[in-house]
């Protein structure tokens, strides 16, 4: 929240930079799964929470000096997260298990220099928070996560990062993910 905050309190950019970003990782899914019996009732069976993978990719937007070693992110990209896979027998269940979840996702935070200089190469502590906004099964979830990382610029304009991140999805829930972000900026003053 605080880092909304802040980027909507900023003036007008005149430095700052864009880019393109890939992404991926895990994140914890929970199935829920029903037996019917011979009357035609369902039963609720316990629930299974499973790891399953997700990819994507999307554009950023970086807000702040590329000398300074404080910078603000707003991204916005596309995720791919891969079906739960269902238990074997004759059941009926309340998630996708035949193909992917396709969903919107915007994150907005901060990177913040620890290591080196941000004009070569430099290691990162990144914090975001944002939401899987627009998905295809209407499962929208708030996430937030956390990470270190590193950031290398080769000429006055061209960087490369990469982070690698933990935290959390929310929906109705707590659930865990992990994942990992390398992408091109190009900077600006």
């Amino acid at each position: 929240m605080l880092a909304l905050v802040l980027l909507a309190a900023t003036p007008l950019a005149k430095a700052g930079g864009f880019g393109l970003l890939g992404t991926g990782g895990i994140h914890s899914d929970r199935l829920y799964y029903y037996q019917e019996n011979a009357i035609g009732e369902y039963t609720q069976m316990a629930p299974i929470d499973q790891l399953n993978p997700n990819a994507g990719g999307g554009f950023e937007l970086i807000v702040g000096d590329k000398d300074y070693k404080i910078n603000g992110m707003f991204r916005l990209y596309y995720e791919l997260d891969w079906p739960v896979v269902a238990p074997t027998g004759d059941f009926t269940y309340n998630l996708r298990t035949a193909e992917g979840r396709h969903v919107g996702v915007l994150d907005v935070g901060l990177q913040f220099g620890v290591i080196g200089e941000p004009e070569s190469l430099q290691g990162v502590v990144v914090g975001l928070i944002g939401a899987g906004f627009l998905t295809s099964d209407q499962t929208e979830f708030a996430q937030a996560q956390t990470g270190i990382g590193g950031t290398y610029t080769i000429d006055r304009h061209l960087q490369f990062h990469a982070e690698i991140t933990g935290g959390i999805r929310y929906r109705k829930r707590v659930f865990p993910m992990a994942s990992g972000t390398a992408g091109v900026r190009y900077l600006f003053d």
